[in-house]
């Protein structure tokens, strides 16, 4: 016979720790000298799933002191010029790191792509500001012959973006491989593919919040807006670990 040494009572309050979820974007920059993730691109920009638009570092005065300070990154579709509230940039030669008032950081371009990760197997966004990754890209989807796509839009091929160095010395490659879609894929993307719309990004929403619609019910056309954040506050996707890549 075993003994129940303690009892239940004493085991149904044990502290349990809470991870929060990763928010699911992903951006190269993330990466360390040395690594890669690969990933299955999901959509077009017909579909709403890849998007390409300009982004900017804002900063707001602060009501108590009356400072400027940082406050979040801005998306917009076109190049936004000189917003009054663009942030400046920063002194990094000096230990206090000092705000260069007349000098400010200027709006960068970026790329946006929905995809599945092999490392976490779910739907995430890339968020690709890079340059010479997005020139890459665009090299190895003109490959129409090699890289092709599903009838439902997805890439019968993975991208490899890596990373090699640090600093001034970074650069990044991608690495394309040819990988037919898993029906399981194409299953869990005809439910899912409605469920994020990235044209939010210009309307101030968040992405996973899926299309909106009008009055009548209609899909709701985009228009666009300042104040919207890259990083919505929460993530409506959940992490599958027995995905299928």
């Amino acid at each position: 016979m075993k003994l129940q040494v303690l009892p239940p009572e004493l085991m149904e309050e044990k502290d349990k720790i809470e991870t929060r979820e990763p928010q699911p974007y992903f951006k190269p920059s993330q990466l360390k000298d040395g690594e890669s993730e690969e990933f299955r691109l999901l959509g077009c920009y017909e579909t709403g799933h890849a998007i390409v638009g300009w982004q900017y570092a804002s900063e707001t005065q602060d009501a108590k002191t009356g400072e400027l300070r940082f406050n979040g990154y801005v998306v917009t579709r076109t190049h936004p010029g000189n917003p009054d509230d663009i942030a400046r940039e920063t002194d990094w030669s000096k230990p206090d790191r000092p705000k260069i008032d007349g000098s400010f950081v200027k709006p960068r371009r970026f790329l946006a792509w929905v995809g599945t990760s092999a490392t976490r197997g779910r739907l995430e966004v890339l968020f690709i500001e890079q340059k010479s990754l997005r020139e890459q890209l665009t090299e190895v989807l003109q490959e129409v012959e090699d890289y092709t796509w599903t009838d439902e839009g997805l890439a019968n091929f993975s991208i490899k973006i890596s990373r090699k160095g640090q600093g001034l010395e970074t650069s990044y490659s991608i690495l394309p491989k040819i990988r037919a879609v898993p029906e399981k894929v194409k299953k869990e993307w005809a439910k899912q593919q409605e469920t994020i719309w990235l044209p939010n990004f210009f309307e101030g929403k968040d992405p996973f919040d899926g299309r909106g619609t009008d009055k009548k019910g209609l899909p709701a056309g985009g228009v666009d807006k300042r104040g919207s954040t890259v990083m919505p506050a929460k993530a409506k996707t959940k992490v599958d670990t027995n995905a299928e890549f």
